[in-house]
């Protein structure tokens, strides 16, 4: 694949400065080359991302995968690579909408098994949302349900993450009363289910997977805020996947993670999955 620029921030900054207000898709790539995410835009659009990663405000995230890997790559001393496949004229808007989609669907999103940390697929039909169930995509138009917005928010970006039978996080405001989380009674395995509950809540917030973390059991992703369901919190416990840092009120208590809980989150959800996220 050729193209018409490839560099660093800066010189990315030079370059689209001449692009004269034409559209364009861009891949931001990682230290080895592979991109992490490819977007369309114009003017300065492809160097948002980093300095939205750079602020590291996590409620106003919409990709939070996206920026814990700028976070990591800058973290470790590393600049992320910009490349320009194309310039497209104002009148080609279309045509580079479906390059976009086709070089993330040549890419394909980490869920997919690709390298991708992109939430959409491009060009906003329901083949680029996250995989919902069958169930769920007759009721939905782009990928939200039509009657629950916020749920459609919190399960976008759950199975973005991996595909579970049921979503382990919720929309606090949709649920009448957060019990204190206490170990189940009844034997519980660590579950992927329970995997992917603990890393939304540390994506969300932009935190790395090292001894000692504390991850929040309520957070806030696209503008909605979430929470770690009851049963779930139960069987994180009772598992053994996590200590609980207890609190006054219920939405303000913690998981804090040792080095053998992070190797057993990272055989659950598979070490691949972490890394690419930015999260080891």
């Amino acid at each position: 694949m050729s193209f018409v620029f490839e560099g660093l921030r800066t010189e990315a900054q030079s370059f689209l400065k001449s692009t004269n207000g034409r559209f364009y898709v861009y891949l931001l790539c990682r230290q080895d080359g592979r991109p992490f995410y490819i977007g369309k835009g114009t003017n300065f659009r492809a160097l948002d991302h980093e300095a939205e990663a750079r602020r590291n405000h996590p409620i106003g995230e919409s990709n939070p995968f996206k920026c814990n890997v700028i976070r990591k790559i800058l973290r470790d001393g590393g600049d992320v690579i910009y490349r320009i496949e194309k310039l497209y004229d104002q009148y080609e808007q279309q045509q580079c909408l479906e390059r976009e989609a086709e070089l993330i669907h040549q890419y394909k999103r980490l869920h997919e098994g690709g390298c991708l940390t992109n939430l959409a697929g491009g060009l906003g039909n329901l083949s680029g949302a996250a995989p919902f169930s069958l169930e769920r995509h007759a009721a939905t138009l782009s990928g939200e349900p039509l009657d629950n917005p916020e749920r459609a928010v919190l399960n976008k970006f759950l199975l973005s993450i991996g595909p579970v039978a049921s979503i382990p996080i919720k929309p606090l405001s949709q649920i009448k009363r957060i019990l204190p989380s206490s170990p189940h009674p009844s034997p519980r395995s660590p579950t992927v289910r329970c995997a992917y509950a603990l890393i939304a809540s540390a994506s969300a917030e932009g935190l790395q997977l090292v001894d000692g973390v504390r991850l929040s059991r309520t957070f806030t992703y696209g503008g909605v805020r979430a929470v770690i369901e009851n049963g779930v919190s139960r069987d994180i416990l009772k598992a053994g996947m996590a200590h609980l840092v207890s609190a006054d009120a219920p939405v303000d208590e913690k998981y804090q993670l040792s080095a053998a809980h992070i190797s057993l989150l990272a055989s659950l959800a598979g070490e691949s999955n972490l890394i690419e996220r930015g999260l080891l």
